[in-house]
This record gives C-alpha cells, structure tokens and sequence, in this order.
C-alpha cells in the first residue's frame, strides 16, 4: 500500500517537472523565449528531479526494511510493561488540592470584599 502511495507520488512529481519543461518549451514565439515568473533552468529541474528520485529510492529502501523486521522483542515488551506500571513522579496521586493553604491563598472567597485575588 505504500509503495502505490510513493509510485503515484514519484508519478505526481515527474508530471509536474514534464509540464514545468514544456510549458517553457511551447512558451517560444518567433525564436524569442517568454520567461514565466516562476521560471527554472532545465538542468537545475532535473537535478531537483533526479534527488527526489534518490530520496524516494532511500525512503523505499528505509521501508522494505521496516518490513523485514520482526515485532518487538520480549525484553522490549517486558520494559514496556515495567515503565507503564510504575505511576509518573512528577504527577500528584491525590485528586484534591495537596497543599490547603495554597488552594487557600489562589481559591479565596470570591464573595468577600476584604479577599480579593491578586492573580
């Protein structure tokens, strides 16, 4: 399924480079060449052209690779589990406010006049 995804890519950009070429090419009227704004040089476009061809053909490489591996090792699933099962440190475990005095200071009573908030 990847492999249709990066051929049509690969497809999509060829087609885009052949048509930014002969967009230049019938762009000549009476032996003068019409410049489009975006214009780039037939040796600098197949250069572009022949490194994305390399970076496809790694990333394909990169891929058939990834296929080829097995899943996880049991030592991998192992750690894993061992990570998953041990509470975060930095997270607080009670569920209301840790310290009183805090949710104090910050809660305060809206009602009162003499209390108001600072933040």
């Amino acid at each position: 399924m990847n492999s249709q995804n990066e051929e049509q890519a690969v497809t999509t950009e060829k087609t885009t480079a052949a048509t930014a070429v002969s967009a230049t090419v019938s762009s000549r009227n009476n032996g003068r060449i019409k410049t489009p704004s975006n214009f780039i040089g037939r040796h600098r476009l197949q250069a572009a052209i022949s490194h994305l061809d390399q970076q496809i053909q790694y990333i394909q490489s990169e891929l058939d690779d990834l296929d080829t591996i097995g899943g996880p090792s049991t030592v991998c699933n192992e750690i894993i589990s061992g990570i998953e099962s041990v509470p975060d440190p930095l997270l607080p475990m009670t569920k209301g406010p840790v310290d009183v005095n805090w949710e104090r200071w910050f809660g305060g009573a809206s009602s009162s006049r003499s209390h108001r908030r600072w933040i």
